[in-house]
């Protein structure tokens, strides 16, 4: 289940296959745009994961984990990216910097 306070996210461990609609605001996203959302241990820190969302449909695509992605997120908190490619070349971070927190389902 995702939980959501303004761009700070949290989920339980080991969810996936629950989908999040992300709606970007300020700006008209075409069909070959894409959203890649990376995760990292901490700002500026390494790298969990990366995502890439091509199919973006009135400027909303959604965010999932598969049980394979999901693994990789241990309870804790991690930050995470959210940037804008236009024909594969980057635009503009679109989110810098945000949270997510993952929490023990008990």
């Amino acid at each position: 289940m995702w939980y959501v306070s303004g761009q700070n996210l949290s989920m339980v461990e080991g969810d996936y296959g629950i989908a999040l609609p992300v709606t970007i605001n300020g700006t008209e996203l075409a069909e070959t745009d894409s959203i890649r959302v990376t995760f990292k241990t901490e700002k500026n820190g390494e790298v969990v994961l990366t995502k890439d969302f091509t199919s973006i449909t009135d400027n909303t695509f959604n965010l999932e984990f598969t049980q394979e992605e999901s693994a990789k997120l241990d309870v804790g908190v991690y930050a995470y990216t959210l940037d804008w490619y236009q024909d594969g070349v980057f635009q503009c971070n679109i989110i810098p910097f945000a949270t997510l927190k993952v929490v023990d389902k008990a």
